[in-house]
């Protein structure tokens, strides 16, 4: 009973408040407040709704048509077309397998990400019975990859002629002690 009544209380001194202020507020503002609606506030320098913003739109469009269609200036001449090489990128991404070969063989299992020229991704290398996560990332410039693969304590360093199917390179290995050697990298499987 005490609760209700101090809730009365702070409504009746809330309304009071708020009529003082010469404030006027409709029941379904407070309603729209209280479930935390809010009220849209138009910026005069955009359209208030999309008819108008459609028929603005419509306007600067047949001006700026109207403002094209005047003489270029004599120094400017017109714009020719440039044949444009659609040469097709090779396709690097998804799941990729690589033999990795030197005096010993290693499979090379990836999981590529391409995003413009940039190749990154993960998964694993294999020698023997023993597999290790690797990471990798690398760019694509023309036919040539160059890909940095990264275990623990090795990086492999890449470099792939996309253009063939299956894809062949060379890699070149650095361990963390200081040693590195050369070897040759072939795709085991178009995929």
């Amino acid at each position: 009973m005490s609760l209700m009544l101090a809730a009365a209380i702070l409504a009746a001194f809330a309304c009071v408040v708020l009529s003082e202020k010469g404030e006027s507020t409709s029941v379904d503002e407070y309603i729209s407040a209280s479930r935390g609606e809010v009220k849209p506030v138009f910026d005069p320098r955009f359209p208030a709704d999309p008819r108008s913003s459609r028929r603005l739109w419509e306007a600067r469009k047949e001006s700026s048509a109207t403002s094209e269609t005047e003489a270029p200036p004599e120094n400017i001449s017109e714009p020719t077309a440039v044949p444009v090489s659609e040469e097709k990128a090779p396709e690097i991404s998804g799941r990729l397998s690589f033999v990795l070969k030197d005096l010993t063989s290693r499979s090379l299992e990836l999981h590529l990400y391409r995003l413009d020229n940039t190749v990154f991704g993960h998964g694993t290398i294999s020698e023997n019975s023993s597999t290790q996560q690797v990471s990798a990332i690398g760019d694509l410039k023309g036919n040539a990859l160059e890909l940095d693969v990264i275990s623990e304590y090795t990086i492999y360093r890449l470099k792939i002629d996309s253009s063939k199917r299956p894809m062949t390179g060379t890699f070149t290995a650095y361990r963390a002690d200081a040693t590195s050697w050369p070897g040759v990298v072939y795709q085991e499987s178009a995929s």
